[in-house]
């Protein structure tokens, strides 16, 4: 079962996730000139960010934790991610844990 996870938790993490998805576009522009050891704490961030995209934010959604505004930016979020496809294969991080067909 799933823990209550606040209102204001959820409101952190949806703006954390929306700025890893510029920083995403950032990085992809500059990806070839950026240091390996960048791009490796740049994946790992990126991994960081799907578990909270997972085991924080879904399961928020899935269990009616979240209020019809962040239900609303949750699914803007994977709009976004589903646009952000060509760069993440560019990138080749690991791709999203839930699908979208999950966060209809």
């Amino acid at each position: 079962m799933v823990g209550t996870i606040t209102s204001e938790h959820v409101d952190k993490e949806i703006k954390i996730s929306f700025l890893m998805l510029e920083e995403l576009a950032e990085f992809s522009q500059e990806w070839d000139e950026i240091p390996d050891w960048k791009q490796d704490d740049w994946t790992l961030e990126w991994g960081q960010f799907l578990n909270k995209l997972k085991y924080v934010l879904h399961k928020a959604y899935q269990s009616g934790q979240m209020t019809p505004e962040q239900k609303n930016q949750y699914k803007e979020l994977w709009s976004k991610l589903k646009e952000a496809a060509p760069t993440l294969k560019k990138l080749d991080p690991s791709p999203p844990p839930v699908s979208l067909a999950e966060v209809a």
